[in-house]
């Protein structure tokens, strides 16, 4: 599997984090409007970052995440890791309700970019 950047893994990681509740709240895809505006200012075909997500079923989204993280890692300064993470956590908490899926999956971001929260 070829390695994503890390706009798209970043991309794919909000997905995951959106859709792992079974729930997919349109504040959520608020968030990763923005995540979007911000990290592809001329836009960017993210047909094949949505379909593989739309095709990844939903017991493989901790896979997913990992190899997301891992190419995300490896693109990144730590200072757009912490802005990932950020994103992550609006989103999260965008529609009040942080599901225990979602919690685990930005803990696993913690954990694989070793980011100890305050």
């Amino acid at each position: 599997m070829a390695r994503k950047n890390k706009d798209i893994a970043g991309f794919q990681i909000l997905n995951i984090l959106a859709e792992v509740d079974g729930d997919f709240d349109a504040s959520e895809g608020k968030v990763i409007v923005d995540y979007v505006a911000h990290n592809f200012p001329l836009g960017g075909n993210l047909e094949s970052a949505t379909e593989e997500i739309s095709t990844t079923s939903m017991d493989d989204y901790p896979i997913l995440l990992q190899k997301c993280a891992e190419d995300f890692y490896a693109d990144s300064t730590e200072e757009e890791r912490l802005e990932l993470i950020d994103f992550a956590l609006k989103l999260v908490k965008a529609d009040d309700t942080i599901a225990a899926e979602e919690d685990m999956l930005v803990n696993k971001l913690y954990q694989y970019w070793d980011i100890h929260s305050e």
